[in-house]
């Protein structure tokens, strides 16, 4: 067995990524195509995303075994939720971190040291002494 070099590596690709065994059956499930209620071959994604939208407008759809499922009242906020959370995605959080009324790490301009030093100045002036020996280096 060959040695490596010192400072090569014995496995330059990497772990190899972890297969995600349920993602890819849903999407495989997904992707299968079905007949729907008219009796036309669809995806089986698209018709729960019809379903969702049916769901939605009316309070009830028509499932393609032909049954109809009817929506509760008190499940129709979570309805709401779920179909806008997967449109627009989850709604971005921030946190507003100023110093004297200025932004910090907001503008493009600022380097990581003028960060730190303000967020440094924040800890100081807070009480919380100093947060990083990097802060001030002179």
């Amino acid at each position: 067995m060959a040695k490596f070099q010192k400072g090569q590596s014995g496995n330059p690709n990497g772990r190899p990524p972890k297969n995600r065994a349920l993602t890819d059956l849903l999407e495989a499930a997904g992707n299968a195509t079905v007949k729907d209620a008219d009796g036309k071959k669809k995806a089986r994604k698209r018709i729960v995303a019809s379903l969702a939208w049916e769901l939605l407008t009316t309070g009830k759809a028509e499932l393609p075994s032909g049954d109809t499922l009817k929506l509760a009242p008190q499940d129709w906020v979570g309805l709401y939720k779920w179909i806008y959370q997967h449109i627009d995605g989850p709604p971005k959080t921030y946190m507003d971190i100023t110093s004297d009324d200025e932004p910090i790490g907001n503008n493009d301009t600022d380097t990581r040291l003028e960060i730190l030093r303000k967020l440094d100045s924040i800890a100081t002036a807070t009480g919380a002494g100093t947060l990083s020996s990097e802060a001030d280096p002179e």
